[in-house]
């Protein structure tokens, strides 16, 4: 997997005047959005090869480099991507589910980000960030549900992790 660099915004420098140093501020729906745009490539936009050994890489544990981004060519971040499937309920967790799965959340959080509306954040004493936006997938009658944490917590990485979620918490529209 080649890696992928990317210059942003998504991190400012805090106010000087009379303000304690505190390093940089996280513009978070920016940093979703770089993550996201580079998840997309690397998931969806893939050659099937690539994008399955993703899923093998992904699905066995592995936090994988996506790549870095560089923040007003002054601080440099890992982008990496991990995979919590403990609560995938059903068969067939494959690389087809997994990319469906993607592809929902991508179309979940896409139009909000673009609309600047509330992306329902929830976050943890150790730097994660959740964004409580559930995207579902239907596999033969299984409703499966992931939410993207981007984790922040160690020093000059960010981890975009997709989760499933127990679909039985949240209800099904039919």
């Amino acid at each position: 997997m080649s890696e992928q660099k990317t210059t942003t915004e998504a991190v400012s420098e805090a106010p000087a005047a009379g303000a304690q140093p505190q390093g940089p501020e996280v513009n978070v729906p920016r940093l979703l959005d770089l993550g996201l745009g580079v998840i997309a490539r690397t998931v969806m936009r893939s050659p099937k090869d690539k994008s399955k050994e993703l899923f093998r890489r992904l699905k066995s544990g592995e936090k994988v480099q996506l790549g870095e981004i560089t923040i007003q060519e002054k601080l440099k971040l890992k982008l990496n991507m991990s995979l919590d499937h403990k609560m995938f309920k059903g068969p067939g967790f494959n690389n087809d589910v997994f990319r469906a799965s993607v592809d929902q959340l991508l179309k979940k959080v896409a139009p909000r980000l673009k609309a600047r509306q509330d992306l329902n954040i929830r976050t943890n004493r150790t730097g994660g960030i959740l964004f409580d936006l559930p995207a579902g997938v239907r596999v033969k009658g299984q409703v499966n549900v992931m939410l993207i944490i981007m984790q922040l917590g160690t020093s000059g990485e960010v981890t975009m992790q997709l989760t499933y979620f127990d679909p039985d918490q949240f209800q099904v529209k039919e």
